[in-house]
């Protein structure tokens, strides 16, 4: 019984090291590649975060319509909590909007840096600075 335990656990040992996830060398991007990457996520974000938020509201405006009519469908009007779960899920949707929100401005902050770094828009690989002189003869 110990024998098996024992063969049993160095299995698990090498199958977790056999098993395991390769990861890929990072790849230098230049100026161009990272502030695209940034600006494409930065749209993602923002329409997600858009399209949460708004569905957040319409759950909302929802469940207070449910609460509204429960009275005026059933002819009871002491019993009007009957939408109320889907105004609090409503609620609890439109917050989570609020992350996605910071994520698209983190992005654009770094987009705008990537833009900072020059060699962006044109196709340069490389962004010179100096001090140059022009004599015209």
């Amino acid at each position: 019984m110990k024998v098996k335990l024992i063969v049993l656990l160095l299995c698990f040992g090498f199958i977790n090291d056999a098993f395991g996830q390769v990861l890929a060398d990072k790849k230098n991007q230049n100026a161009q590649d990272l502030y695209e990457f940034h600006i494409i996520k930065k749209k993602a974000n923002n329409t997600s975060a858009w399209i949460v938020l708004s569905g957040g509201v319409a759950m909302i405006v929802g469940g207070y319509g449910i609460n509204m009519s429960g009275g005026i469908i059933d002819n009871d009007s002491t019993n009007n909590k009957k939408g109320l779960w889907l105004s609090y899920l409503g609620g609890a949707v439109t917050l989570v909007s609020v992350p996605l929100f910071i994520a698209s401005g983190k992005h654009n902050k770094k987009a705008k840096i990537q833009l900072e770094n020059g060699a962006v828009g044109l196709g340069n690989k490389f962004s010179f600075s100096g001090v140059s002189f022009v004599f015209s003869f």
